[in-house]
């Protein structure tokens, strides 16, 4: 049982956030309850919707009818809808993990059934801007030969909605966690740094994956952008046109950073006492620098070369995390090593003489 008397996430459920996101899965297990089954239920709410709509041959208006459906889970018949759709679809999945997702996702529901009143808000708003994210999509890549968003602000729009939202939702939860704990005042996380570090953390999963969303349709880089190298979505199919968009890419990694420098200003509003809440920012924000790092030095149009950070590099982090909980300032250096680190990737022509 949680603090709030309701039955928290179970070993099975658990179990699945665990194979459909191992990082995330690490960040949110050393998490204090109920903070703990809030963030895994949001994530696992937002990953099922993401499937669905991600399942080969569903067409466009059905999983527009699914993400409207999002929008109303505190309803007894669109949880029952939606567990219908994900039931009669869960064969789709490529991968095992979201199949199970979809298989298990009644579970999922009734956990959310329980919430208290007070949650639901905060989830109806985590999950109508998620919902909005993925109509974006929808509407974008029709499927086929890839298409991309139009203008820059469109990306930036999108990656408000997909990654900035569920910051929003992380802050507002770390806030009720330290009001709860905290005897004084406390200085609470910002919402505004969370939803900037939110989208940067979805930018770097853009990057990361821009190769494989190339072979489903979709070019997350904007035309506009692709126009000034006189491309097309379809161009980028070829690896071998990577050092074309290298300013593009590069260009959206300075927009990450610049959004990911907000961590500090978060970090140190987390009270020192609340080590799990500190370093289940720090280990996100630092995986993401590494993540960052590793596409300066790829060929992220070649679906053999995306980037990928090692199991040993994510388990030295967080071996190295106890001296970051209890000082602000050894955060900060981690952070801006980092940080100095990727600038020289991306600056010095690292990439120079690797073959495509």
């Amino acid at each position: 049982m949680d603090k709030t008397g309701k039955t928290g996430l179970s070993g099975e459920v658990k179990a699945i956030l665990k194979k459909v996101s191992r990082t995330l899965y690490l960040s949110v297990n050393i998490l204090p309850e109920p903070v703990r089954t809030r963030m895994g239920l949001g994530y696992l709410l937002c990953r099922a919707l993401d499937t669905i709509v991600d399942a080969p041959g569903v067409a466009a208006p059905d999983k527009l009818s699914v993400l409207k459906l999002a929008r109303g889970l505190d309803k007894p018949e669109a949880r029952a809808e939606l567990l219908a759709r994900a039931g009669a679809l869960a064969a789709r999945p490529p991968q095992q993990a979201e199949r199970e997702l979809l298989q298990k996702l009644g579970k999922v529901l009734d956990i959310y059934a329980r919430l208290p009143g007070r949650d639901i808000s905060l989830f109806s708003e985590l999950l109508s801007g998620v919902a909005e994210g993925m109509e974006m999509d929808v509407r974008s890549f029709p499927g086929g030969a890839p298409a991309a968003f139009a203008k820059t602000a469109d990306l930036e729009r999108y990656c408000a909605l997909i990654g900035g939202q569920p910051g929003v939702f992380w802050a507002r939860l770390y806030r009720e966690t330290i009001r709860q704990s905290s005897r004084g005042p406390g200085n609470f996380p910002s919402e505004r740094d969370a939803e900037l570090i939110g989208s940067a953390l979805q930018v770097t999963n853009i990057l990361k994956d821009l190769a494989a969303d190339l072979r489903l349709g979709r070019c997350y880089l904007p035309q506009e952008e692709l126009d000034t190298r006189n491309m097309k979505p379809g161009d980028l199919l070829d690896p071998a046109n990577m050092e074309r968009i290298r300013e593009l890419t590069s260009k959206w990694t300075y927009w990450a950073l610049d959004r990911l420098d907000q961590c500090e200003a978060f970090v140190s509003s987390i009270p020192k006492t609340e080590l799990a809440l500190r370093a289940a920012v720090i280990w996100p924000v630092y995986w993401a620098m590494d993540t960052l790092e590793e596409s300066a030095h790829s060929n992220l149009l070649d679906p053999a070369d995306r980037p990928r950070v090692r199991r040993r590099r994510i388990y030295a982090t967080m071996a190295a995390t106890p001296p970051l909980l209890l000082s602000n300032t050894a955060f900060a250096r981690g952070y801006r090593f980092r940080r100095e680190t990727l600038i020289g990737s991306i600056t010095g022509g690292n990439y120079e003489g690797r073959a495509i």
